[in-house]
């Protein structure tokens, strides 16, 4: 290989993707595609790599398919610190050359061919109502305290382009719009347990949940990503 396919080769995340990385083969007409899994499973790098996928062009001036993205966690912290800055976020998984500036005063980030993606939080829904997008990363949804109002105003501001999708990062929990997105014919599920990304992980601390937690129901939802629908307790 020449020196600038080796330089590039680390940031082609189709190559070392996990299955459960990438939208599931076949599916082309959906609306949002749930990436659910255990703690650490890598569902963050997954988010920030699609959202790369979107904005991005052939060449870094080039225009992406989209332009305009929403980037949505429960608080502003919680998306500056996981979704852009985190070891898995969008800024550690883009090249330099492509890499967006942070705008801190506007709390956006810019691509070099002009994309914009945009702050936003679930403690704020109606900080959704105004702006418009073609595309979300919505960050661990299920444990939004007004996760269904966030996600219907994040509904209607999609209002941009011709295939508008929202990939959302989440570990499940046994809450409405999580149950009532998994039903949803538009949505496309891809699924892994925390072992999945385990070549990424302290083996001391595998070693460690799995002894306090293998079997219980914290360890089914925390580390298998299982969504429990039975109440605890029930018969």
């Amino acid at each position: 290989m020449e020196e600038g396919e080796l330089l590039a080769l680390p940031f082609l995340f189709e190559f070392w993707a996990f299955e459960h990385q990438l939208p599931p083969e076949g599916a082309v007409d959906w609306r949002t595609w749930i990436i659910m899994g255990g703690r650490g499973a890598g569902k963050t790098r997954a988010g920030a790599e699609w959202v790369r996928s979107r904005v991005e062009g052939p060449r870094p001036l080039d225009d992406g398919a989209c332009s305009r993205v929403a980037l949505v966690g429960e608080t502003i912290d919680e998306v500056r610190e996981v979704m852009i800055f985190g070891d898995s976020g969008i800024m550690a998984c883009s090249p330099p050359y492509r890499r967006p500036t942070w705008q801190a005063t506007r709390k956006r980030l810019v691509w070099p061919n002009g994309a914009i993606a945009s702050v936003h939080t679930a403690h704020d829904p109606e900080g959704l109502r105004g702006p418009q997008f073609d595309a979300a990363w919505v960050d661990e949804l299920a444990k939004w305290k007004r996760g269904q109002e966030a996600w219907d105003q994040l509904q209607f501001a999609l209002l941009l382009g011709d295939q508008l999708q929202v990939c959302v990062t989440t570990t499940p929990r046994n809450v409405g719009v999580l149950k009532s997105l998994l039903q949803a014919p538009s949505t496309v599920v891809t699924h892994a347990k925390t072992e999945a990304n385990k070549a990424y992980l302290a083996g001391s601390f595998l070693e460690e949940v799995r002894r306090r937690y293998a079997g219980t129901r914290l360890g089914r939802q925390e580390l298998d990503g299982v969504l429990l629908s039975d109440a605890e307790g029930a018969l």
